[in-house]
């Protein structure tokens, strides 16, 4: 399927929850034949550019403790990435959950003097994992954000999606 961007417009989309067995529209892939298969457009809502993604210096002090803040808010500070620097093991500690722009919990207790430089990175560069209506498994690597990806997808995969790609809508 191909779309002329300057003329055609969606009529809907759907928030996508990426999975290994299920089609975009919630049925398994495994049961539904090929012909049935719903087509759509990806937009990508974010996607981190560079690595690492930012670094604070205004932390509380964190004594044995999962809970971590932050003087000034930090939206880019996101679950899923891993916290690096101060008083934190060398391998750094992963970011269990987000709160708030100035609070999150980290997946194990840990203490940081207050302060410290902090940097938030990925595991990985963003990379989106999709199966298109061609039958094809395609990855794209550090998609721009408020990109549409070019092809028409029927799945996005939650194996291999990561480094940051979030927030993505089917478009169709």
């Amino acid at each position: 399927m191909s779309r002329n961007y300057y003329t055609d417009s969606y009529k809907s989309g759907i928030a996508v929850t990426p999975s290994d067995t299920l089609l975009l529209d919630g049925r398994t892939k495994s049961t539904t034949p090929q012909g049935a298969w719903k087509e759509y457009n990806i937009y990508i809502g974010n996607s981190p550019s560079a690595l690492p993604v930012t670094t604070t210096g205004d932390n509380s002090i964190v004594s044995n403790s999962t809970n971590v803040g932050l003087a000034s808010p930090n939206a880019q500070v996101k679950a899923g990435m891993r916290v690096t620097g101060g008083t934190l093991p060398a391998a750094g500690v992963l970011i269990a959950s987000v709160t708030n722009s100035s609070n999150y919990v980290l997946a194990s207790a840990q203490s940081i003097a207050a302060n410290s430089t902090l940097t938030y990175s990925y595991d990985s560069e963003a990379k989106i994992k999709v199966h298109t209506i061609n039958n094809e498994v395609i990855e794209f690597v550090k998609p721009a954000q408020g990109f549409v990806l070019p092809v028409s997808v029927v799945q996005v995969y939650a194996t291999d999606t990561e480094g940051g790609i979030s927030n993505l809508v089917a478009l169709s």
